[in-house]
């Protein structure tokens, strides 16, 4: 009897296909880098037999939701995201982007970009150099990326607050197609940064309708995701309905962010589906956590960065510009309804990374433990931590109830991403306290929510995180698991999966996850790493 030859064959596994069809037992066939087979093949052999009896086989976990543009540079490894089962990742979300860049603009819009800053240097103008530069870096996975709005708005019209002129919106939209052209996915929109959030509805649905033209991915974050969250929901997806039918819109990390505003969830979601209903294509993603993370500038009011990052440390300096910060946190803490919002709870802000080597016995401390500790007000502790590091502060803040994070996770519309960065335990990439998303947002899901508290099933869960995605992304290639599509995979034990990465020790690695497969090729056997890398910029 001639057996049939493969390249791999894993046997006795159970497969989630991705569909999120019920669970098989099945064998599955790798030749080069696409499956060949599924089912029973016990006439098969193959150069490399992989025993999967007692584990579940999944397609590659896609994270539409990353920041891991600079990280994946400093260091290609990608051992925060590799190692929990992520094959592909699509970066470049919340408006942030280091291209397209003049370089007059690059300190700028660095500063402006502290949330996903990297020990690298920027030696790049497009999204193209940028792709070039991270295939020579060879990451162990598919990285793809979409083209920041705030990256957009400043190379055309530099950094001011006011509506682009007719030939400047022009040279955007001409830049937009152009990013497009050179393999970027789609646009992404952050309207708390400055300077996305200086932008007006023509702005923004003119751009809308280039992404619409190519029949690339939109993703917002949104304005408010507190206090006007169902505003800020209702104006862009109204943006989206104007600007053009067939518009792909993805919600960024859909929350309730704020105790007073809890409870806002059921609303959102209603809000979402209204939209949906009248033809908009829109969806979100959600991580699986309580807390979120991100550069500390954006908690203070809308006024402190109308000039831009550079303008705003000059702001925090003057004393004047405190006493102003002083009274309009006074009237937001007494709940007056004209407040500017200030979204900084200062005991449930945890400093994450700084910059310069005096303030690292900050990290992991709360601005109101640092305050404590000084005997000062906490709001002058983050002006003053914010001007030493020149706006360079990361944070976590811990917002959410998990409530409102739970009826997000079990939305059927509803993707798991990380909105984190490719991390590792170490190098250039180990110092700080990030947010353990960036380790265990997979592993938390199928070990906690969905053995542990069965908020999902498993084969739920695993559509979230594959072809959900993968459709939403516009990938036709991956996703799932059948015959032509692309080998990349996941091994895992369901009993035993769970993250292990926490708020006070981030940089560990999950347990649980047997193999992760790239392209048909092993990178990870039980968090040992490949030294070879299969990956790349994937380009649209």
């Amino acid at each position: 009897m001639v057996l049939l030859q493969f390249d791999l064959l894993i046997r006795g596994g159970t497969v989630v296909d991705g569909s999120g069809a019920a669970p098989v037992a099945a064998d599955l066939a790798v030749h080069g880098t696409e499956i060949a087979a599924v089912g029973d093949l016990s006439a098969a052999d193959a150069a490399t037999v992989i025993d999967a009896s007692g584990l579940t086989v999944a397609p590659g976990f896609i994270d539409c939701h990353s920041h891991s543009e600079l990280t994946l540079l400093a260091d290609p490894r990608a051992q925060s995201k590799i190692q929990q089962g992520i094959t592909t990742e699509l970066n470049g979300q919340c408006g942030l982007t280091p291209y397209p860049v003049r370089e007059q603009h690059r300190a700028e819009l660095a500063a402006t970009m502290a949330f996903i800053s990297a020990p690298v240097e920027w030696d790049w103008l497009s999204p193209a150099d940028y792709m070039d530069r991270l295939d020579a870096a060879r990451p162990p996975y598919s990285a793809a990326t979409m083209v920041g709005h705030s990256a957009l708005r400043a190379w055309a019209m530099g950094f001011e607050d006011r509506p682009p002129t007719a030939a400047e919106l022009a040279a955007m939209c001409a830049a937009l197609r152009e990013c497009f052209d050179q393999g970027c996915l789609g646009l992404s929109f952050g309207m708390v940064y400055a300077p996305g959030y200086f932008a007006q509805p023509p702005e923004i649905e003119a751009l809308c309708r280039v992404a619409a033209e190519r029949d690339r991915l939109v993703s917002v974050h949104l304005r408010s995701e507190g206090a006007e969250l169902i505003e800020a929901i209702t104006e862009f997806c109204e943006m989206g309905l104007r600007a053009a039918e067939g518009l792909r819109l993805q919600i960024d990390h859909l929350k309730c962010a704020g105790e007073r505003w809890w409870g806002k969830m059921d609303e959102a979601l209603t809000t979402i589906e209204r939209h949906r209903a009248t033809g908009l294509d829109v969806a979100f993603d959600v991580y699986p956590y309580t807390a979120g993370s991100r550069h500390l500038g954006p908690s203070l009011p809308a006024w402190v960065h109308a000039e831009g990052a550079t303008k705003m440390l000059a702001i925090l300096a003057d004393e004047a510009a405190r006493e102003r910060l002083r009274q309009e946190l006074a009237a937001w803490e007494a709940g007056e309804p004209d407040a500017p919002e200030f979204d900084l709870p200062f005991d449930k802000t945890m400093v994450a990374s700084v910059e310069t080597e005096a303030n690292q016995p900050l990290v992991g401390k709360t601005l109101q433990q640092i305050a404590d500790e000084r005997g000062l007000p906490a709001l002058d502790v983050a002006l003053d931590l914010l001007v030493a590091e020149d706006g360079f502060v990361n944070v976590v803040i811990f917002s959410m109830c998990e409530e409102d994070m739970l009826k997000a996770l079990a939305h059927p519309l509803g993707c798991v991403g990380t909105d984190g960065l490719a991390f590792a335990p170490d190098g250039p990439l180990s110092a700080g306290s990030p947010h353990p998303r960036s380790y265990g947002t997979y592993p938390r899901l199928l070990g906690r929510y969905v053995r542990e508290d069965g908020v999902l099933s498993l084969e739920e869960a695993i559509r979230k995180i594959t072809s959900l995605p993968a459709s939403r992304l516009g990938l036709t290639d991956r996703g799932l698991i059948a015959p032509g599509k692309r080998a990349d995979l996941v091994i895992f034990d369901p009993e035993r999966i769970i993250d292990t990465a926490t708020y006070a020790e981030p940089h560990q690695f999950p347990v649980g996850i047997e193999r992760v497969i790239v392209a048909g090729q092993v990178a990870v056997h039980s968090t040992e790493q490949s030294a070879e890398r299969h990956g790349g910029a994937l380009r649209a």
